[in-house]
């Protein structure tokens, strides 16, 4: 679709000039005229957005908060599955292990900054190493 092209006198700086005339080539532009007009169109592009903006934010916040507020929600059911079979889990050692409740909170403050340490990335092999080498377990004899 073809515009007709109107004529415009405008006033610019000699140093604007000097940059269009650099510059209009290397953007693969015939003419001065329409780099001129390849900038507007930038500008006015660019303004627009920013105005629109204020209609976007809102749009894509409530999309962010959607996915948000969904990973959270699956998030805490994961959570309380897992609480779940750690309290099972606690109850069968509560069961067949004599523990005083010193030795517990000894214990307890010990794997607080062990879990600490490893920034709270615990696992099994991790208890299974620190237990043997725990005073008094057998493998720290060695």
């Amino acid at each position: 679709m073809d515009q007709k092209h109107i004529k415009k006198t405008i006033y610019i700086r000699s140093d604007t000039e000097q940059a269009i005339e650099e510059l209009y080539r290397t953007d693969h532009c015939r003419t001065q005229s329409e780099f001129i007009e390849k900038c507007i169109n930038y500008y006015t592009g660019y303004i627009r957005a920013d105005r629109n903006m204020n209609f976007l934010s809102p749009t894509i916040m409530s999309s962010i908060r959607a996915a948000s507020d969904s990973n959270t929600t699956r998030i805490t059911r994961i959570l309380f599955k897992l609480a779940v079979e750690l309290a099972i889990s606690n109850n069968l050692i509560a069961a067949t292990v004599e523990f005083d409740p010193e030795q517990y909170s000894v214990l307890k403050r010990e794997c607080e900054r062990e879990v600490r340490r490893l920034n709270g990335d615990f696992s099994m092999d991790d208890a299974l190493r620190w237990q043997r080498k725990m005073p008094g377990s057998e493998e720290s004899d060695e």
